[in-house]
């Protein structure tokens, strides 16, 4: 594909070696501190927002859109309702009430938010070939970044799937589809962090990337890749997890869907242990919950939850990863030294959708 802006041999290595020095999601260096726990139920109908009590998840509930994602950020909580609304919303977590709500492009899709500065956050639109710097005071949009060069084909938009933040620099996953098929790999984008300038562009090695992370200084990208004729993945070596190397500008597979089971639809890492957790999607019903050692390059099941759909979130500092189950086990689980354990939930609670932490 064509080469976009690129750095030079000596400042690339000098920048990417700053860049990736900081795992942390936060645009500074503040240390994490102990946080709550929210969790978005949906039957595909409707769509609530909960939070975790001392006695489990509370019997109140916040409605929106059933296609939503929510995102913590420095004691805020972002609410990105996705198909059939396109809105983005602020919720006060010490009154869990929305602070302001403001209607994005029609089919913008919000996939993801992160942390620009103090007052700005970037988010990320999937049925747009753009995103944008939204004020954390009112969401306003300060900020318009286009994206629509690295569209595949006709396809109107590279959907975005995913952001992260490590140093000064922000990173983008695209998973480039064209017509719900995916004919190219993915593709992995990196912008400055302040103002959304193009710094580099990095191939990925696989198709239909869902999710990154970083771990040990690295940054891992899973893909689900297509599709097969039942709607579910194969287990082959068409998709999994790959890290990238930023000096060479490539990436290489840490571990494949043979080893995985199938493709990656939802992914979480342990950045101190070096460890990820993939929800593989072998079909619907069937998503069991792996545990990746990335060092290694091993994969093992972790038993007790088995359509595992519902999102998937680590908590850095209790060290702890929250399940989302939809299946015939369904509710929110937390694992935890090797133990998983059901989180009481109201019995009018919506199947799980979503998990985060806000601090």
């Amino acid at each position: 594909m064509k080469k976009f802006l690129t750095l030079t041999a000596a400042s690339a290595l000098a920048f990417y070696m700053t860049a990736c020095s900081d795992n942390s999601t936060s645009a500074d260096d503040d240390p994490l501190k102990p946080g709550s726990v929210y969790v978005f139920g949906s039957d595909y109908k409707a769509g609530e927002l909960r939070w975790v009590n001392e006695d489990g998840v509370s019997d109140k509930s916040v409605q929106f859109n059933q296609d939503s994602k929510i995102v913590g950020i420095d004691g805020n909580l972002f609410v990105l309702e996705r198909l059939g609304a396109d809105n983005l919303s602020l919720v006060d977590a010490s009154e869990n009430k929305v602070k302001w709500q403001v209607e994005l492009d029609d089919g913008a899709n919000p996939s993801d938010v992160v942390k620009a500065d103090k007052d700005e956050v970037w988010v990320a639109l999937e049925g747009a070939a753009k995103f944008v710097k939204v004020a954390v005071k009112d969401g306003k949009i300060t900020k318009t970044v286009e994206t629509k060069k690295f569209n595949q084909g006709k396809a109107t938009t590279p959907n975005l799937v995913d952001l992260e933040v490590s140093g000064d620099t922000l990173f983008a996953l695209f998973q480039r589809s064209e017509n719900y098929a995916y004919p190219a790999p993915g593709l992995l984008a990196l912008y400055k962090l302040s103002n959304g300038d193009l710094l580099d562009t990095i191939k990925l090695a696989k198709k239909n990337p869902m999710a990154m992370g970083f771990a040990k200084g690295k940054l891992y990208v899973a893909s689900q890749g297509e599709y097969n004729e039942s709607n579910g993945t194969d287990a082959d070596d068409k998709r999994g997890i790959e890290v990238v190397d930023f000096g060479k500008k490539n990436t290489s597979v840490v571990v494949d869907g043979k080893k995985l089971g199938g493709g990656v639809y939802a992914f979480a890492v342990d950045s101190e242990e070096g460890v990820a957790y993939a929800a593989v999607y072998k079909g619907f019903g069937d998503v069991p919950l792996m545990k990746v050692d990335l060092s290694k390059k091993d994969a093992k099941a972790v038993s007790d939850v088995n359509d595992v759909e519902g999102s998937l979130f680590f908590d850095d500092v209790d060290g702890v990863l929250y399940v989302g189950d939809r299946g015939s086990k369904g509710g929110l689980y937390k694992y935890d030294n090797g133990k998983v354990t059901k989180i009481e939930s109201p019995k009018e609670m919506l199947p799980v959708y979503n998990i985060t932490i806000v601090r």
